[in-house]
């Protein structure tokens, strides 16, 4: 039976963020977010999961001219990048990074845009999360506490929010079985469509979330 796409603002408690398609249909929640890109460097996600791809040229097809998207990588601690330039994406990939639910990149705008994903929320995620730094983001898109969202803090874990107004970071760690940094002792809270620097002290380990909708 299909049914008719559901308000993910309800759903997921993220007022503003997201509301509903007509005349969409899907077995799946689905729907979209409307992403304020601000000017300069800021670090971006996308939450849905997209049809045909969640790849760069996919997601942002027609950004301003001239910018730029960041892709760090664990493995060797460096950035891919594209970037788009009199029409077209060039660069690493030209335009074929992915932008999976989880993932984040920094991007670089000439000018504030407005982005938009479409595509179903992933209800049940594993995010793998390596040693060392990563930019990560929820999967589900839902702006909430760390805690609320299920992370699996281990102490050593560290985790920086770039802040585009002063180009600088917002810290947390998790110290002695809490939080606490620039937030006071309150685990991090990344908004829908915001990724984030994690540096996991400890070995490899899964963000594993299972989000159910409605009664059970």
């Amino acid at each position: 039976m299909r049914t008719k796409t559901l308000l993910l603002t309800a759903a997921l408690t993220a007022a503003g963020a997201l509301t509903s398609m007509a005349q969409v249909y899907s077995v799946n929640i689905v729907g979209y977010i409307n992403l304020n890109v601000p000017h300069g460097f800021s670090i971006i996600a996308n939450q849905l999961n997209n049809s045909p791809n969640n790849m760069l040229g996919t997601l942002l097809p027609t950004p301003p001219n001239a910018t730029f998207v960041y892709k760090f990588s664990n493995a060797s601690a460096s950035y891919i990048s594209d970037d788009y330039t009199d029409g077209v994406w060039e660069g690493d990939t030209a335009g074929a990074m992915t932008l999976n639910p989880g993932e984040g990149v920094f991007i670089n705008a000439p000018s504030a845009f407005t982005a938009t994903f479409v595509g179903e929320v992933q209800l049940v995620s594993a995010l793998p999360i390596p040693h060392g730094f990563s930019i990560i983001s929820s999967v589900i898109p839902q702006s909430a506490n760390l805690d609320v969202l299920g992370y699996p803090p281990a102490n050593g874990d560290f985790v920086y929010q770039f802040l585009n107004a002063s180009g600088s970071y917002k810290s947390n760690d998790y110290t002695d079985g809490a939080w606490e940094g620039d937030d006071g002792g309150v685990a991090p809270t990344p908004a829908v469509g915001e990724g984030f620097f994690i540096l996991n002290s400890s070995t490899a380990k899964s963000w594993s979330r299972t989000f159910v909708v409605g009664p059970p």
